[in-house]
């Protein structure tokens, strides 16, 4: 299976995932009203990599803003990441937010409560 590489633009974040790592990296700004259109280019690959997911998938998120069309992708995004659990397999996702930025940490623990799932916060 081959990484994926989406380069982010003014409005969309850059997507780089990398299924013989098991990273999926998400960073940048997510404003976009067609985010779902954007969704569509990762969600095949992400679809395939979760029938075979590596024994541990780590999910990275440095996101400096988002909107909630993206934050509703997200928990879509984090749901899927989900799956591997059902194989036995381990899943981490981490959160980077700016240190003064309490509204991305915010963002974190409201993501983490509707998944129901644990969302690793790290300062930088």
């Amino acid at each position: 299976m081959n990484k994926l590489f989406i380069e982010k633009t003014k409005d969309t974040p850059e997507i780089n995932f990398n299924a013989s790592t098991g990273l999926l990296k998400i960073s940048g700004r997510a404003y976009s009203n067609d985010i779902y259109e954007f969704y569509n280019e990762f969600s095949i690959w992400m679809d395939e990599y979760f029938q075979a997911p590596k024994e541990t998938t780590t999910m990275v998120l440095q996101i400096e803003y988002c909107n909630t069309i993206f934050n509703k992708l997200l928990i879509k995004i984090f749901e899927k990441g989900k799956t591997v659990l059902l194989k036995n397999k381990k899943l981490i996702i981490k959160w980077y937010y700016e240190k003064d930025d309490k509204d991305s940490l915010e963002e974190a623990v409201f993501l983490s409560n509707s998944i129901d799932y644990p969302i690793e916060k790290i300062e930088i």
